[in-house]
């Protein structure tokens, strides 16, 4: 007589299978968030390249930098995007000359070694100082 019939075997056999698959199920959430998080911060660095655009193109409009972002909402080439994607706290803008600028934004993730060191930044909040082009 056996111990186990073959049932006890098949129901260690699934309940490893299982095992396994909820496993590797926590181990992709992983990747995917990273890549949620990578698609924001390109999101925020894209807004900020267009921000740095319209400052540009309102510079050579106006002969001097804005005040605050909120002058670009106004300009006839377009709406500018003001606001972080997740957070919906307004990008930050500092005028620190006639001709020179800052812009900051907080970003998940550093960012990776194709980025044009004009734009690389650390995890966590980021400012790019920026000239105009007379």
């Amino acid at each position: 007589m056996r111990l186990f019939g073959n049932g006890w075997m098949l129901g260690i056999a699934v309940s490893l299978l299982v095992a396994a698959a909820v496993v590797r199920g926590l181990f992709m959430i992983a990747p995917i968030e990273e890549q949620r998080k990578r698609k924001f911060d390109e999101r925020r660095l894209s807004d900020l390249q267009r921000i740095a655009s319209s400052v540009e193109f309102y510079y050579r409009t106006h002969d001097e930098l804005p005040d605050s972002l909120d002058v670009l909402a106004t300009l006839p080439e377009g709406s500018v995007p003001l606001m972080d994607p997740v957070s919906g706290k307004p990008y930050t803008y500092r005028r620190i000359s006639a001709d020179s600028y800052e812009l900051c934004a907080t970003f998940a993730l550093a960012s990776d070694e194709s980025m044009p060191l004009r734009w690389a930044h650390k995890a966590g909040p980021a400012c790019f100082r920026h000239r105009v082009r007379r």
